[in-house]
């Protein structure tokens, strides 16, 4: 058999190589910059937007507030026995009791709250507009419960208003619902709970 020779490619060769390497797209350094300069101007719009979104620490203070009062609802309905939710509207605060709330009741009477938080001693407190706490900007507006500012829970789950003076409750009944307003900044939510029912609901 001849031997085959191994030749090796020439200097034109190589060179035509490198240059087709050389002749590959590529991104310009002013493509990159554009994109940066675009990217650093959508981050300036969108990152003060989303920091400001009042609607969103909203919804977040009526989703927090749903789940508190679903939660007294459901143990006024375990433990057979009536469950107060009471609104501190002077104090910017709610607090969930077991005993009917009193003239000298005061947040400290309050039910353990089941995730034992360092705040009001671990008890189930909520307090709006506190520095540093993510409810820092939440106010809490008009709160009507059948002309009541606390609501009861009976056994069965049903919404009442509760009168501290007279020790005295007030059934919601037809239209009458009970309503918790809730703002931050220029957005308000209201919480609403329907008579008989309690089902709750946001708008």
């Amino acid at each position: 058999m001849r031997n085959r020779r191994h030749t090796s490619p020439t200097r034109a060769t190589r060179a035509a190589s490198c240059g087709a390497c050389r002749a590959r797209p590529a991104f310009t350094l002013v493509e990159i910059l554009t994109v940066v300069i675009i990217l650093g101007i959508s981050a300036a719009i969108i990152i003060p937007t989303v920091g400001t979104r009042d609607d969103l620490r909203c919804a977040s203070a009526a989703r927090l507030l749903m789940a508190d009062l679903i939660y007294a609802q459901n143990k006024a309905i375990v433990d057979q026995v009536p469950y107060y939710v009471w609104f501190d509207t002077a104090n910017k605060r709610y607090s969930v009791h077991k005993t009917a709330p009193a003239l000298a009741t005061t947040a400290t009477d309050a039910i353990d709250h089941p995730l034992h938080p360092t705040t009001f001693a671990g008890k189930y407190v909520t307090a709006f507009g506190v520095k540093g706490s993510q409810l820092q900007q939440i106010s809490m507006g008009t709160v009507d419960f059948a002309g009541k500012q606390i609501l009861k829970f009976d056994e069965l789950g049903v919404p009442w208003g509760y009168d501290v003076t007279t020790a005295t409750p007030t059934q919601l009944t037809g239209a009458t619902i009970g309503t918790v307003g809730l703002s931050c900044g220029s957005f308000t939510m209201t919480v609403s709970i329907e008579p008989y029912t309690g089902e709750m609901t946001v708008k």
